[in-house]
């Protein structure tokens, strides 16, 4: 068998099937996750092998907040610019 690890949760699939197979099996986007086998990223045509323990890494991806919304940059990584009399504005 081969266990799927995300979080808390541990999942087994069946050997011979694709990385991408294994995660629609378990209900798991795959846009949502980085799967590693022995600390090396894996791709999701991978064939997964009997004994194989994948750990799947959440990706968190975050909006536009209060900074710059145009450049999607916060407002602690903006840094001033000044201005044509050499102010430096935010």
């Amino acid at each position: 068998m081969v266990k799927l690890i995300l979080r808390d949760k541990e999942y087994e699939v069946k050997p011979g099937m694709t990385l991408l197979s294994a995660l629609q099996k378990v209900a798991v986007v795959p846009e949502s996750v980085i799967a590693t086998r022995d600390g090396e990223m894996i791709l999701e045509d991978e064939i997964l092998r009997d004994g194989d323990v994948i750990k799947l890494i959440a990706v968190i991806s975050g909006g536009v907040g209060r900074g710059d919304r145009d450049s999607g940059i916060g407002p602690e990584f903006q840094f001033p610019i000044p201005d044509s009399r050499g102010r430096h504005e935010m």
